[in-house]
């Protein structure tokens, strides 16, 4: 569903005579660049002969242009004209397109909308396949695609919709599970067979991911300055960890300006989705708790952790410098707290953190490992031996939390 290159994908059934080659026509002009003749073919009349179905084309023609604030403007009248008859097609196309202009968690309430009117439709399966995959929950993207195989295993795109989302299940060493292996063999052949392009049966990796593990190692580079180097180290490192925050802020306000929708209202979006799909989906929220204990901990050991760390080693941190990166740890936990409040809802808050003896860990052990570094800081008399422990006592609570989150995500896997 995500290529885009597929001539007859935008094409309706309800269009006139005159208009039934419309949908190749364009994807063979924007093909060539040529927009301009392309905004020819789907103008005025044209929208107002093909209703929502013309407003898709549309909106696939701006987002190919790069122009996203004009081309989500076009998907919105699609969606707000769109009858009951032609209900799942629209919806179809319309995650397409809002698939192309990443926004993704748009894109599956769309997905839904169509799955809920045409339950027994291939297309919408795909459709979901492609958006769960972009999300990250394969084992819901691969669930998606073998529906669309079960309903219409002669055609090409439920087969590479398979093939995709179980390709997305590659573990850390890049190899597909061996109990999925025939399964993606299988679904690749076949995809094959019925003439999709071999470029499709490769899951597109985002470039977030990468550019997030960039500023991962150039952090843990700054961290490494401070925990092994003297006093204008930790000056230097801060700057650098606090340059690359705004960087990073100025890039989400240029994205804003670019698309045309500002990155609050977007959160606001995408929040409502995750409430949504938490709501219905008790696994889901399971997974969800573990990942926000896995964290909290990252707060404590990148603060009194690397406290504790340094005087084990005889280094002790000035007061000046240990004070403020206590307070910034403590200040660390409280906003995970408030973010995850905000996010997932009042309702997840309660669950995890009030109802439940690991929820209440979550908030008792980094206060105590907090406090404990900032006494030892304070007090400056706490033998070699102490700190070792209170650095290890960092360290394994990092560990325990995230080893409880990798065996929730590897359960989660399994069940594909």
């Amino acid at each position: 569903m995500e290529d885009e290159g597929d001539g007859g994908v935008f094409g309706t059934p309800d269009a006139p005579d005159d208009d039934s080659t419309s949908g190749e026509r364009v994807h063979a002009l924007v093909a060539q660049g040529r927009f301009a003749e392309a905004h020819a073919v789907v103008g005025d009349a044209f929208v107002e002969r093909n209703g929502s179905a013309g407003y898709l084309l549309r909106a696939w023609v701006l987002a190919q242009e790069r122009r996203a604030a004009e081309a989500r403007e076009a998907v919105d009248w699609a969606l707000a004209l769109a009858g009951p008859a032609e209900a799942a097609d629209v919806f179809v196309l319309a995650g397409v397109v809002l698939l192309s202009l990443d926004e993704v968690h748009d894109a599956l309430i769309v997905a839904l909308r169509a799955g809920g009117a045409d339950p027994d439709g291939w297309e919408p399966a795909v459709l979901l396949s492609d958006v769960y995959r972009r999300l990250g929950r394969v084992p819901d993207a691969v669930a998606a695609a073998r529906r669309a195989v079960e309903l219409a295993p002669r055609e090409a795109e439920a087969q590479v919709a398979l093939a995709r989302s179980l390709s997305a299940g590659r573990g850390l060493l890049g190899r597909i599970p061996r109990r999925l292996r025939a399964e993606h063999r299988g679904a690749v052949e076949r995809s094959l067979l019925l003439g999709a392009d071999p470029g499709q049966l490769q899951a597109p990796r985002a470039g977030i991911l990468t550019g997030g593990v960039a500023v991962a190692v150039l952090w843990a580079i700054q961290l490494y300055r401070i925990e092994t180097g003297d006093d204008w180290q930790f000056v230097a490192a801060g700057a650098v960890l606090l340059v690359t925050a705004l960087l990073l802020v100025a890039l989400v306000r240029l994205h804003s300006r670019r698309t045309g929708t500002g990155a609050v209202a977007r959160m606001r979006g995408i929040r409502a989705t995750v409430r949504t799909e938490l709501a219905a989906d008790d696994r889901l929220w399971r997974l969800r708790a573990a990942h926000v204990g896995a964290v909290i901990p990252v707060a404590p050991l990148l603060t009194t952790g690397l406290v504790a760390d340094r005087a084990w080693r005889r280094e002790l941190w000035p007061l000046w410098a240990a004070v403020p990166v206590t307070v910034a740890g403590a200040a660390g936990v409280a906003l995970a707290l408030v973010g995850v409040h905000w996010w997932y809802g009042p309702e997840f808050t309660r669950r995890v953190f009030l109802f439940s003896w690991f929820g209440r860990l979550q908030i008792v052990v980094p206060a105590v490992l907090l406090g404990a570094g900032l006494a030892g800081a304070v007090a400056g008399a706490a033998t070699r031996a102490t700190w070792r422990d209170l650095a290890i006592a960092h360290a394994g609570w990092l560990a325990a939390m995230w080893a409880v989150a990798g065996t929730a995500s590897f359960q989660a896997r399994r069940a594909v």
